[in-house]
């Protein structure tokens, strides 16, 4: 009650009084008493549909509340469902959405931050200035090489725009209003954090921290553990990480599994209660899906596909049985070490995440003692069943498709998912066989290498109009 929530119905889902039509259907959710958005309209042909959205793009900032787009629907409920569903979207339903809403403000400078693996990403302060709803003061810019297209300048003013209404984006420099102080950002040469010289990869675009032991590196790969890409402990937050790494409680990825409630009750505003439910998500999360593990890990270059085919790979290596998770961890070692070429075996995995694999796993690397902490700690895997069939008669069936940057509209899994679903096989890397790269804002060397080998590039719009192909 006290956050003062409010919704409008859109849909009956089954009524013996809905009718036969969507606007019959809101009609009937009004006549029970139930808020229904009075903005709308029916029996619209094309140039209705047109005036109709351009209306609302004009009025959108007079509604009481923010929007993004406009709805055009089926009306006849018997068609929407014979049309059905496609991936994550209905077939008799589209969105446009309204070009997003832009301002002016000031890049008052750019700062390098440290991630997981140790990126460099170069994010932009900014002028605080409301956009869409909300004060934005922070961007992300992605790397040097978005810098440098976008010719940005600390002390530019710039245009700024939220993507998909969400997404706070650096659209551009208004270069007319240039005055001559402006400075060309540079990365430094060493970790703002840890001091450790900084690293460019041969013919990419990512520069990183190499020191496994950057505080910034740690705190953000034991975020990423413990985070919903990861182990997905419930109630472990930026606050409680930051408290359970100053106090020496957490050194390891395994010594979240070797907490006490009394350790999580003695954090800052943690009573017993609140410890308990804690607690209580760290013994849910022992048991995950190998998958979600290896995910789990922020091995460079290891998203969510390639943890899938890792597992299953792993899974048929690795027989059943008592102390599997330390198995593992030793055939991984010893692949890495003596037979690296074999991840390339694997589906998906090229060169570049085969020596990522290799680097991590082999002799030297994290990797073995990380899953041998995380078995000692009580961390137990569930192994893949087999997978099931993939559609063989969707818009991507046989398909090869890479996700890169930021799709509006989808998360990389939910991207991934939809592949699959219309029959395609998501890839980690982009080669020859290649069939698609569906890029967004921060695309960064997948693209230019889809771009040099000629692969079909789909933006979000072209893949959702893809995936809404029948055969």
């Amino acid at each position: 009650a006290s956050r003062k929530l409010s919704a409008w119905f859109y849909q009956l889902i089954e009524d013996a009084g809905a009718g036969v039509t969507q606007h019959e259907a809101l009609e009937r959710l009004e006549a029970l008493g139930l808020p229904v958005n009075p903005n709308r309209a029916t029996d619209l042909d094309i140039e209705g549909v047109i005036a109709f959205t351009e209306t609302w793009r004009e009025r959108r900032h007079d509604l009481p509340y923010e929007t993004d787009g406009v709805v055009v629907k089926v009306d006849r409920i018997d068609q929407q469902e014979r049309l059905g569903m496609v991936s994550r979207a209905p077939r008799w339903a589209i969105a446009y959405k309204f070009p997003p809403e832009q301002v002016e403000t000031v890049l008052e400078d750019i700062v390098p931050y440290v991630g997981r693996t140790g990126t460099m990403t170069p994010v932009a302060h900014l002028r605080p200035v409301k956009v869409s709803g909300s004060t934005v003061a922070r961007a992300t810019l992605h790397n040097v090489d978005e810098i440098r297209r976008k010719d940005l300048r600390i002390g530019d003013w710039v245009v700024l725009q939220k993507a998909g209404d969400v997404i706070p984006e650096v659209v551009r420099p208004i270069a007319e209003r240039r005055t001559g102080s402006e400075r060309e950002f540079a990365m430094p040469e060493a970790c703002p954090v840890c001091g450790t010289a900084i690293v460019q990869d041969d013919g990419a675009v990512r520069h990183y921290c190499p020191n496994l032991a950057c505080p910034a590196r740690v705190s953000q790969e034991f975020g990423h553990f413990a985070g919903r890409g990861g182990m997905d402990i419930e109630g472990a937050g930026w606050h409680v990480l930051e408290q359970l790494l100053q106090r020496g409680l957490v050194k390891r990825r395994g010594d979240f599994f070797r907490l006490s409630i009394e350790d999580l009750e003695s954090l800052e505003r943690f009573a017993r209660k609140s410890a308990e439910n804690l607690y209580a998500s760290i013994q849910k999360a022992r048991h995950r899906p190998l998958e979600r593990v290896i995910a789990a890990l922020g091995i460079p270059q290891v998203g969510w596909t390639t943890a899938i085919e890792l597992a299953s790979w792993l899974a048929a290596e690795v027989p059943p049985g008592d102390d599997w998770l330390p198995r593992a961890a030793a055939h991984l070692e010893a692949v890495a070490t003596n037979e690296p070429a074999r991840f390339e075996e694997i589906e998906g995995i090229g060169p570049t995440v085969s020596a990522a694999l290799a680097a991590w796993f082999g002799e030297g690397g994290p990797g073995r003692g990380v899953l041998d902490d995380l078995a000692d700690a009580g961390v137990e895997v569930e192994l893949p069943a087999a997978r099931a069939a993939v559609a063989t008669d969707g818009p991507l069936a046989g398909k090869s498709v890479v996700v890169t940057g930021t799709i509006e509209g989808f998360s990389r899994e939910e991207a991934e998912a939809a592949v699959r679903a219309a029959g395609g096989k998501p890839a980690g890397s982009v080669s020859k066989k290649t069939d698609y790269v569906v890029a967004g804002p921060g695309a960064g060397s997948k693209l230019a290498k889809a771009e040099e080998l000629g692969i079909t590039i789909l933006d979000a719009a072209a893949f959702r109009a893809l995936l809404a192909e029948r055969d």
